[in-house]
């Protein structure tokens, strides 16, 4: 029986499939500046690079970061709306047929970007200090994963004014409207509030998330109140009513245990794991299993970083694009990942991670998907013989 051949990808091919999802963002302009392919690949040499834009065209050498950043904002919707909405129907084109046709678990989490400037306070979100600030640019996404594959269905710029349900009920219209059915969410203990469970159970979604400590806590004599009455209770399933402020809300709570060993006294620990779930079923273990799933959310942000255009500037739609172009480049590594290795999943991905013949690693695809600085200039001089005019470097 032969073996099924790996489909041949060339760089080609993939520059033209970034293209196609990345152009519709664009809207149409008659800029005698800067052509649409001059500025969709500065903003690729960008991503690809870690570097701005300032950077970028320094490097290619064809237009000025001034001309660049002007075509840029006037190309861009001027809203969240409309930006957000045409950037999440980009991240669902490279998405699996099959992945539609039965439910899947979706994980959701926050991803904060440090911000040192002096902006708008309702364009930036206090939190603890770290990274030598307290304001964050925030954003919220929803992921999927398909046979060890991670997706990215849909993100939102979370502003300071945005309740968790709100934030909640954008991701979901998103997921929605990309024809995944949802098994069950996977949540962040950020999003642990009576008005967030309360909004899933209307909406008939079952959820997963773990319980934040609240209640006393045990002293001599008295015993602990609130959800800490969970830690001392064997693994198993439970109701409880968890009241906040008037209102409350019924779920059933998972309680389960991992052991692991200390890294430094190198002694076998044991740690309780509470869960909030609604609609959830099985074995504290496995319940556990299916939430440690979760995790592989935080490896999209942390490609994320590897992919998002440096910048100070102080206009959210840029930063909400550039951040939205690092998840769509990350989504069409997944898909070509997905297209290279099939469903053996993560266990051949691991093996050829670093060989970069075989494109299967991150670095090689973000190399692959900026052309060269000759196709550039040709089309520079192209611009310059019909009339058009850009200050160089």
């Amino acid at each position: 029986m032969r073996s099924a051949k790996k489909p041949k990808l060339c760089s080609r091919q993939i520059q033209d499939r970034a293209a196609e999802l990345i152009s519709p963002i664009f809207r149409p302009s008659s800029s005698r500046k800067c052509s649409a392919p001059v500025l969709l690949q500065v903003v690729l040499t960008a991503a690809a690079n870690i570097i701005s834009l300032f950077g970028a065209c320094l490097r290619l050498g064809t237009i000025s970061d001034q001309t660049a950043r002007s075509e840029l904002k006037s190309r861009l919707p001027k809203q969240r709306k409309p930006l957000e909405a045409k950037l999440n129907h980009a991240l669902r084109e490279p998405l699996p047929p099959n992945t539609r046709r039965r439910s899947r678990d979706l994980a959701i989490d926050y991803h904060e970007i440090p911000y040192h400037g002096h902006g708008p306070k309702n364009h930036v979100r206090g939190n603890k200090p770290r990274s030598g600030t307290t304001t964050f640019f925030t954003y919220a996404t929803a992921c999927l994963i398909h046979h060890g594959h991670r997706y990215t269905l849909a993100y939102t710029w979370v502003r300071a004014e945005d309740s968790t349900v709100e934030v909640l009920q954008r991701l979901l219209t998103e997921v929605g409207n990309s024809g995944v059915r949802i098994r069950k969410l996977l949540l962040d203990r950020g999003f642990f509030s009576v008005a967030v469970m309360q909004f899933l159970q209307e909406r008939n979604c079952p959820f997963l998330m773990p319980v934040v400590m609240r209640g006393r806590k045990p002293r001599r004599g008295k015993k602990s109140t609130g959800w800490r009455m969970f830690r001392r209770k064997p693994a198993g399933w439970y109701r409880h009513t968890h009241r906040h402020k008037g209102e409350e809300v019924t779920v059933r709570v998972c309680v389960s245990y991992k052991s692991y060993r200390h890294h430094r006294t190198n002694k076998r620990r044991a740690k309780t794991l509470v869960f909030a779930s609604w609609r959830v079923s099985g074995a504290p273990r496995d319940v556990r299993d299916a939430y440690r799933t979760r995790f592989g959310i935080e490896s999209s942000y942390r490609q994320l970083g590897q992919a998002r255009i440096r910048t100070s500037t102080r206009n959210p739609i840029l930063r909400s694009f550039f951040v939205g172009l690092a998840l769509l480049l990350r989504n069409l590594w997944v898909w070509f990942q997905a297209l290279w290795f099939g469903r053996t999943g993560t266990r051949e991905c691991k093996r050829h991670r670093n060989d970069s013949s075989s494109g299967g690693c991150w670095p090689y695809l973000l190399k692959e998907i900026t052309t060269t600085k000759r196709f550039l200039i040709r089309e520079h001089n192209c611009l310059k013989n019909k009339g058009f005019h850009s200050r160089g470097f």
